[in-house]
């Protein structure tokens, strides 16, 4: 199917609020690329308000992204520790455990605002190590949550 030419202005997108991803989670996503406009990728302007988080600590094992800090500071917690981000700065997360990320607005007074870009594969793994969870989402599957054996 022939794909159209997308254009569009953070102004003229409509905030979406979500949370609930883990205990600090709270953010407004406002959706750029997403759905049947493209095949492969997907973004969305993320704005994280003081003391919050985005989504909880997770790695995908089939979708990459990449966060493009716009405004405000963040705490990032990886694989390999924390990580301070500021605006101007770019991370790329690949796929696996070792592109496990969550990040945090670190500021005490202004939000934090980035771009999140990131591949769409057919159907994706999502694991949570805090929760022992798996999300399993994608196109033609019903999303679905399972628990991780404990050892």
């Amino acid at each position: 199917m022939a794909k159209n030419l997308i254009i569009k202005n953070i102004a003229d997108i409509e905030a979406v609020t979500k949370g609930n991803f883990c205990a600090n989670s709270s953010f407004s996503e406002k959706p750029v690329i997403h759905g049947k406009d493209v095949d492969t990728c997907a973004a969305a302007f993320i704005e994280v308000p003081v003391g919050k988080c985005s989504y909880s600590y997770h790695w995908h094992e089939r979708s990459e992204e990449v966060f493009y800090i716009i405004s405000g500071k963040g705490k990032l917690r990886t694989f390999h520790g924390e990580k301070d981000v500021k605006a101007g700065d770019m991370v790329c997360f690949p796929t696996g455990e070792k592109g496990v990320h969550l990040i945090t607005n670190a500021s005490n007074t202004e939000s934090l605002v980035y771009i999140d870009f990131a591949t769409k594969p057919k159907t994706d793994i999502c694991i949570e190590p805090d929760t022992n969870q798996v999300y399993i989402f994608g196109e033609h599957v019903t999303p679905m949550t399972l628990d991780l054996p404990t050892n």
